[in-house]
């Protein structure tokens, strides 16, 4: 990503409550949930590829360009698989945070937000800030900050900038396996 090392958070922690477990590997179109997340990251091109995973995670077939980092606190909400992701990356100069259950994520549109100099959010449906998201290295900090199940977004940043997505339908994030059978 030019002069600048550009990590890639893709969160995979989650507990899959809503789902009834194992939401990440269930099946979408011939492929596990999470690696239509983690191809788009890949095809959008970053120095480095994390995935945050709890401690019962199944992921397989990881490709190699990707580093699993364990998040031992997963239970305690979204927090905790930012700071983890936000520390094993702190020699990046940005990074930009994902999700795994957003299967339909455009690259370019995760290339469009690692190429901004301030933190950039992704424009959700109803008009509000979310992911995915980047931040630059100042950053860094509030981000390790975060507590409980909370996301960035529930820090102010003055100089945030709102990025609307290409299609509304890339931020289909599956919740549930209704949700996994409307993408189909």
């Amino acid at each position: 990503m030019a002069d600048r090392r550009v990590a890639v958070l893709l969160l995979g922690a989650g507990q899959a409550r809503r789902f009834g477990g194992d939401k990440l590997v269930a099946d979408f179109r011939g492929r596990p949930l999470w690696r239509w997340a983690a191809d788009a990251c890949t095809e959008a091109g970053f120095d480095e590829y994390c995935l945050v995973v709890g401690e019962d995670a199944r992921f397989a077939d990881v490709p190699a360009q990707w580093t699993l980092v364990p998040n031992r606190h997963a239970a305690s909400g979204m927090a905790s698989s930012i700071r983890c992701g936000v520390a094993s990356v702190r020699q990046c100069d940005r990074v930009v945070i994902a999700l795994a259950d957003m299967p339909l994520v455009a690259p370019a549109h995760l290339r469009a937000l690692a190429a901004g100099d301030d933190p950039v959010f992704t424009r959700q449906a109803d008009g509000s800030a979310g992911v995915p998201a980047a931040f630059p290295a100042r950053y860094f900090d509030r981000l390790l900050a975060l507590e409980g199940d909370r996301g960035a977004a529930s820090l102010s940043f003055a100089d945030a900038a709102l990025l609307d997505p290409p299609d509304a339908g890339m931020l289909a994030d599956v919740d549930t396996p209704v949700d996994l059978s409307q993408l189909d």
